[in-house]
């Protein structure tokens, strides 16, 4: 096994209230070795894309990092100064975003926009970063790449937004890429596009991917391995493979359940009873206790530890 080109450590992020710190992350562990590609799945609020921009030290100014360790290629990425980060955003480690609408500037074209990027992390002419733009749009299957650097975002359709977004991060070469739930405002057929677009830049490029979604189905057709957050922890983790056909966690297993097969006849939608944990209410024990039917009264009393079993790891005081 090569070493983790990413390593995060009892990471816990929080939010500034009226009675002190409300913490939102609390206490993850995973690390993401060169070229592999990282499933991160959970309900909205688990600390997904959180825990992902405490990484990439983008925050903000009402959340904070208040413990832990982030280390990339072996430098420690919460101790480096802002300067040092913004070298290191865009080109060793570059973000898609969910919403390409909001995150592309309407005002100025995709070439703008693109060789701006380029143009801060390599030393390139105006001509050479208009290339390289038009190079990496050719590669997401942009055509006529070079005559749609002159568009600007509301001339592009969804998906042609999102492949210009996934061309403006891979244009400088990153060594990690972090895709936050890139398909969640696509249909069906494009977001099996962008599935199949990240897993063949991962091959062509040995670029390492985190993969953020609340779709366990949608991401287990690329990754490698897959991490379950529920409340701000890791309540799973393991090669994919093993949490397709044998999840252990209750909640993996009714995330897996929620998804409506296509084969066979219909029949009524699973759903998870109740409601995630609202911050600063967390429950004293499994944060999962509330909504989960096998929770007995250990469940409710403590908090299960992230064990280590065979490859796997799993937070439950009754793993399957």
């Amino acid at each position: 096994m090569s070493a983790p080109l990413l390593e995060v450590e009892d990471l816990h992020v929080g939010f500034r209230g009226a009675d002190g710190i409300v913490e939102a992350v609390r206490g993850v562990d995973f690390s993401v070795a060169p070229g592999e590609i990282v499933g991160v799945v959970g309900e909205s609020g688990s600390g997904k894309s959180l825990s992902m921009l405490a990484v990439m030290r983008l925050l903000g100014t009402t959340a904070r990092i208040t413990g832990g360790r982030v280390r990339f290629a072996g430098e420690d990425l919460l101790a480096a100064g802002e300067a040092r980060m913004r070298d290191i955003r865009g080109r060793d480690i570059a973000m898609v975003f969910q919403d390409p609408q909001s995150a592309l500037n309407p005002a100025l074209t995709i070439g703008r926009q693109m060789t701006d990027v380029v143009r801060a992390h390599r030393r390139v002419s105006a001509g050479g970063a208009r290339r390289i733009a038009a190079e990496a749009l050719e590669r997401v299957g942009i055509s006529d790449a070079a005559r749609r650097l002159d568009a600007y975002p509301h001339q592009f359709s969804g998906g042609m937004r999102q492949r210009a977004l996934i061309a403006m991060a891979i244009a400088c070469r990153p060594r990690l890429l972090i895709a936050d739930e890139p398909t969640t405002a696509l249909d069906v057929t494009v977001q099996a596009q962008i599935v199949n677009l990240i897993a063949e830049l991962r091959r062509d490029l040995d670029l390492a991917v985190v993969f953020i979604s609340h779709n366990l189905q949608l991401v287990a057709e690329i990754v490698d391995r897959v991490m379950v957050m529920y409340g701000g922890r890791v309540v799973e983790d393991g090669p994919v493979a093993d949490i397709e056909t044998a999840a252990r966690h209750p909640y993996t297993r009714l995330l897996k359940a929620c998804v409506p097969s296509l084969q066979g006849p219909l029949g009524p939608l699973t759903t998870i009873e109740g409601a995630p944990p609202r911050l600063g209410r967390m429950p004293a024990g499994c944060p999962f206790a509330p909504r989960c039917p096998q929770a007995v009264d250990r469940c409710e009393r403590e908090m299960p530890a992230l064990v280590a079993d065979a490859g796997r790891r799993v937070a439950c005081w009754r793993p399957q």
